[in-house]
């Protein structure tokens, strides 16, 4: 059996990863046409050999390897249109992986970095999208406070502090204090 992985690069346990290049011609079909030692099939896997000299040289072989009682696994960044037909024609299966999107998260390092900045547009962009991704403001306003110390700036660590307890004594929602603090910063 010959299978085509095209995408993220994965290796499974009870495998025997080869490397292309160290594996000859010969050998690779000697393999493909034995028996394993104790019976049973043998999975082999080898990556990127499509993108390397000997891509032709795979394709040659193609269908003795899917003939083979063994499995061999070949893992690809991509495949084109003729080897992809060539494959297909030779009896392998090919699988697609499609890799996944990562959404946005919220980048502490930004924030921080428009306080010290003193930018205000930054600060404000980088508070919103936080509050939207669902961070907390308690959250938001110690990580400000904590980088106002380390900037040395005892007046905005005091702007911070001060609003974090007003904020829970009532004075006002958190969030719209930390929005108006980055406003007029």
């Amino acid at each position: 059996m010959l299978i085509i992985s095209v995408g993220k690069v994965t290796n499974k346990k009870g495998t025997e990863a080869l490397k292309w290049e160290s594996v000859g011609l010969q050998e690779l079909l000697a393999l493909a046409s034995t028996q394993a030692l104790f019976g049973g099939v043998s999975t082999f896997v080898f990556t990127d050999a499509l993108a390397g000299e000997r891509a032709e040289e795979f394709l040659e072989i193609a269908q003795s390897l899917a003939e083979s009682q063994h499995t061999f696994v070949f893992e690809e960044e991509k495949l084109l249109k003729r080897e992809t037909e060539l494959l297909t024609k030779a009896g392998a299966k090919i699988d697609v992986i499609k890799a996944e999107k990562k959404e946005w998260k919220f980048d502490p390092f930004g924030l921080t970095g428009a306080l010290e900045a003193h930018d205000k547009k930054k600060l404000w962009l980088g508070l919103t999208q936080a509050l939207r991704s669902g961070e907390k403001a308690e959250a938001i306003a110690g990580l400000l406070a904590w980088k106002a110390r380390q900037m040395k700036d005892a007046n905005l660590s005091r702007e911070l502090t001060w609003m974090y307890h007003d904020s829970h004594r009532g004075a006002g929602d958190l969030e719209l204090l930390l929005e108006r603090f980055a406003l007029k910063l």
